[in-house]
Formats: structure tokens, sequence, C-alpha cells
């Protein structure tokens, strides 16, 4: 198994709990052994922790239960890319026409027009992208966007109150709408500001800069 390490705060989140800190990274000891491979990992504010698997496979940890071993999440295709935000995530399916499933909190319309589930633990279909063609996924804050990397058009859904989305409005957009053109690349974390590269080569930020 690739081996991952982890430091700061523990709580049994990516490690036996035998110390609630760790100041040296340590090893991980929550992957099953079958875990020949990690390319990624995300994590969330609740101290969720996603890890994707090279074979397309997700495991996350539960912040309210320490689990001794990890189990894959089941009923979801595999898997090429996850994301996350404030309180959400989102993962891409491995397919030639890709699939977008979202968990956690989507109080802000950041899985588009679903009920508003609060710390829903298991992946949904994101509703209003059957006729989007997207390749990539990002997380904002409170936002998620879909770009398709043939035509570089950006599309999303989620809070656009301090224009996170880069659209005029202040209220939620809980409908998947196009967005921008001529796009390549997103740059986004858990703030409520978003970046991005467009064909001409330039980068364009919009969202909050009360800190300038």
């Amino acid at each position: 198994m690739t081996n991952i390490l982890g430091l700061g705060g523990n709580f049994g989140n990516w490690r036996q709990p035998k110390n609630n800190f760790s100041t040296k990274p340590e090893s991980l000891t929550i992957l099953p052994e079958e875990v020949t491979q990690i390319v990624d990992v995300i994590s969330l504010f609740t101290n969720r922790i996603v890890f994707l698997s090279s074979e397309g496979k997700l495991y996350q940890t539960d912040p309210e239960q320490f689990q001794e071993k990890l189990k894959a999440i089941e009923d979801i295709p595999p898997i090429k890319s996850i994301c996350a935000g404030y309180y959400h995530i989102l993962a891409v399916s491995n397919e030639e026409q890709p699939k977008a499933y979202g968990w956690g909190n989507n109080n802000s319309g950041q899985f588009s027009n679903l009920n508003k589930q609060i710390e829903k633990k298991k992946p949904t279909l994101i509703k209003g992208l059957e006729k989007i063609t997207f390749h990539e996924i990002y997380c904002a804050g409170y936002g998620s966007f879909f770009l398709n990397t043939t035509t570089n058009v950006l599309y999303g859904c989620g809070n656009n109150y301090n224009s996170e989305l880069g659209v005029l409005g202040s209220k939620s957009k809980e409908q998947i709408i196009k967005l921008h053109e001529n796009v390549v690349k997103v740059f986004s974390d858990h703030s409520d500001h978003v970046f991005i590269i467009k064909t001409d080569g330039n980068l364009y930020g919009f969202g909050t800069n009360h800190k300038e």
C-alpha cells in the first residue's frame, strides 16, 4: 500500500486513536491491505477524509465513529476524481459519459436542485447534468463547478452571495447553469473565491475579496 503520512489532529480519523495530536508524520492505519495505491485525498471541515484509490474506489472516514479498517463506498461506479468544499464532496465517474455524485451539506444548492440534505454520508447522483457534457469537477466553499474540456464551457451551481460563481445576482443557484466560456482550468478550495484560466492565457478571479 502507498505509504501515506499524516500529522496534526487525529481523533481517530486517520490512524488508530493512540493519541489525539501528532507533531510528526505518522503512517495511516485505517486503509485495508488490498488498497495498493492512493491517488488523491480530500477532507472536510467536519473531519471527514475521503481517499481515492488507483482502482477508482472511494474510502471515507466517519468523524463520529472510528473504524479500524475502512470499507469502500458501494453502489457507485469507478471514480476518476474527487474534490471538497466547506461541507460537501463531489466525485466524477470514470466513464465515457461521466456522472457527478455529491454528498455532505447541500444547504446552498451545491448538488443542484436535490433536497437540502445535511451531512449525507453516501454519494447521490446529481440531477441536472443529464444534457450537459463535462469532464472535470471543482468545489469552492459552497459551490460546485463542472468543466467541459472539449468546448471549454464552465457550468456551476451553489452559493453566489459573494459572486463565488462569477455571475451577477446574490441568490444561491440551485440549478446547474452555464457560467463562463473559454475556460481551461479552475482553481478553488474551501474559500469563497475562485480563479479560472482562460484560453487567452490570462488568470481571472471572482468572489470574496474582503482581505484584498
